[in-house]
């Protein structure tokens, strides 16, 4: 299993640029791996400017909604299929085995449709599957055999943009319908089909239990709503009053966690509950990792390894710039994971991806839905071009 408490306390440890640069990650190819120097957590190179194919920067989508790495499968459960996106190529995947390397590397027979369009199983014995939005269709294929495999409802026609994604057991899927402000709803099971429009709307956010989908705006003064799905009902709309950052948050089994982008320096970690149709905001941590950060909540833990308890599940989160508090920060520049009631808090690795950044160079960690690796960008401390990299999680 992941443990995150064999990683240290996260404590404000500042990357270690020296012992980094001497690594000469740009130059290395895809292959490349070396240890964190601060953690020593084991760090693979995915891509580089001709891997998989000809690109200017690859990397992946982004940290939160669908998975775009694989539960671990084969020997050990110890390897995992990589979703890839880059700059002038089409997408690829590739299979990594920790301790190994990678293998693999092929172009998708079905393309998604831009980035957020595609979604790894978040089940145990579906590992290989991955949900695609392509053709007017949300889709199953497998990574396996790279043809459609489509079983019981799949595929489903579908007016889309983007923000695929779905619950722990690959029920309720949703994302956003082609207006880009339509958010749909859809059971595999039963076949129920729902949308709602807002004309404020930027993103769903569906919590991994599969009952609530937040609706936002989207930036730091953000409007919600909060979708129940057991009964199609509508909470409150929480206006700009309600000053949180939503759309960067990790959506967590039950609730959400994110950083207050709103609150003092250097910020504070919050978590959100969901009663009487609201969120509701509990401060988890006085501290964060800066302004500019994402949150992650991909790790999808069982009743069994939390023992019951929601609040001690883990959730990523990574810090992105170097505000005028940066000395105060939990995590500098940096991927960290902290438990739901702000009882833990870890560092993972620091990523070397430094301002100024591209959208698609932010960093963006994001876990396996078993927790196994974290796959995240870097522009490797301004190479001048960014770069796919997967890491280790420490297992007992």
């Amino acid at each position: 299993m992941p443990d995150p408490t064999l990683l240290p306390l996260a404590t404000g440890q500042a990357p270690n640029y020296t012992a980094y640069n001497a690594l000469n990650v740009p130059a290395q190819p895809a292959g490349f791996s070396y240890n964190d120097p601060l953690t020593g957590v084991k760090v693979w190179k995915v891509t580089s400017a001709s891997v998989p194919s000809a690109n200017s920067g690859a990397g992946h989508d982004y940290p939160e909604g669908g998975a775009q790495v694989s539960r671990g499968w084969g020997a050990g459960n110890n390897t995992h299929t990589i979703l890839i996106r880059g700059d002038g190529m089409s997408y690829y995947i590739v299979d990594f085995t920790r301790g190994v390397g990678f293998s693999n590397y092929r172009r998708l027979t079905t393309q998604p449709a831009r980035d957020l369009c595609a979604a790894f199983s978040n089940v145990a014995g579906q590992e290989r599957i991955l949900y695609i939005l392509s053709g007017g269709q949300l889709v199953r294929y497998n990574t396996a055999t790279m043809a459609l495999e489509n079983t019981g409802r799949f595929p489903i026609a579908l007016s889309y943009y983007a923000w695929l994604h779905q619950d722990k057991n690959d029920v309720w899927f949703t994302g956003m319908a082609s207006d880009n402000q339509t958010v749909w709803v859809w059971n595999s099971q039963t076949g129920a089909f729902y949308s709602h429009f807002e004309t404020w709307t930027n993103e769903p956010h569906m919590e991994r239990d599969g009952r609530y989908v937040v609706l936002t705006s989207g930036g730091a003064y953000t409007t919600t709503v909060v979708w129940d799905l057991s009964n199609n009902t509508f909470g409150a709309i929480q206006g700009s009053s309600f000053l949180f950052h939503v759309s960067h948050g990790a959506s967590a089994r039950g609730h959400f966690i994110m950083t207050d982008v709103n609150a003092s320096a250097p910020q504070t970690q919050a978590r959100f509950d969901v009663a009487a149709g609201l969120l509701l905001k509990t401060v988890i941590l006085g501290n964060s990792p800066g302004p500019d950060e994402h949150g992650s909540g991909n790790w999808i833990q069982s009743d069994a390894e939390l023992g019951g308890n929601l609040m001690r599940q883990w959730t990523y989160v990574t810090g992105e710039s170097a505000p005028a508090w940066y000395s105060q920060l939990t995590w500098k520049y940096a991927i960290g994971v902290q438990r739901s009631d702000g009882s833990d808090q870890r560092i993972l690795l620091h990523h070397y991806g430094v301002t100024p950044m591209n959208y698609y160079e932010t960093p963006w960690g994001q876990p396996s839905p078993d927790g196994r690796v974290v796959i995240f960008n870097s522009n490797m401390n301004g190479s001048g071009r960014y770069d796919l990299f997967v890491a280790e999680v420490p297992l007992r």
